[in-house]
């Protein structure tokens, strides 16, 4: 079941039906945790944060503000980040959330990660960097404009462009990917059109 979506780092990223056929894999206890990486598009140690700082997550605004320690990257150089449209569902996600064991260590999550892959016929397998590569590749080929994945995502546009310049879906795998961002609060309008 290769379909090599890969981005130059040789990370998997996954299309909609992978990403759906993927979570069915995963244990219910564990699956908040992906889930919410993917829609968040954290790195996983700010994940790892989130959790034992749940009042970065602004109910009322439906926002997540992570503080400039949220990453403690030596190159970060936002003083905070926030990741914003999120969806309407996302209060309950995030309660199922912290309702989870902690997210586990990141050599822990890599082996389940595998394990769950190897179920699911995810081949390369998904690794604690895919959920966050998956939602900006999405993002990116939807037409979401630059600028606003950068500051979501918390990086320069230099290295978006190095991982991404490559990508490439075909209509059905737009159309998904266009549907499930709508969904998530992401996207705001169509942009792909039926003819």
């Amino acid at each position: 079941m290769d379909n090599g979506l890969v981005t130059s780092d040789g990370t998997k990223f996954l299309t909609v039906a992978e990403y759906d056929r993927f979570v069915n894999f995963i244990p219910m206890k564990f699956r908040p945790i992906f889930e919410i990486n993917t829609i968040t598009g954290l790195r996983y140690v700010e994940l790892q944060r989130l959790y034992d700082h749940e009042e970065w997550y602004y109910t009322e605004r439906n926002q997540i503000i992570l503080p400039k320690g949220a990453q403690r990257k030596v190159k970060q150089k936002l003083v905070k980040r926030t990741i914003d449209k999120l969806p309407a569902t996302f209060p309950y996600l995030f309660k199922a959330f912290l309702e989870c064991k902690k997210p586990p260590a990141r050599n822990t999550w890599f082996e389940d990660l595998e394990r769950w892959s190897g179920k699911a016929g995810i081949i390369p397998k998904v690794n604690p960097k895919t959920p966050r590569k998956t939602i900006e590749s999405w993002m990116l080929k939807a037409g979401i404009p630059e600028i606003e994945i950068y500051s979501r995502q918390g990086h320069d546009p230099i290295t978006s462009l190095r991982h991404y310049q490559s990508l490439s879906f075909i209509d059905y795998e737009m159309r998904d990917i266009e549907k499930r961002l709508i969904e998530w609060g992401i996207l705001r309008g169509k942009i792909w059109t039926t003819q």
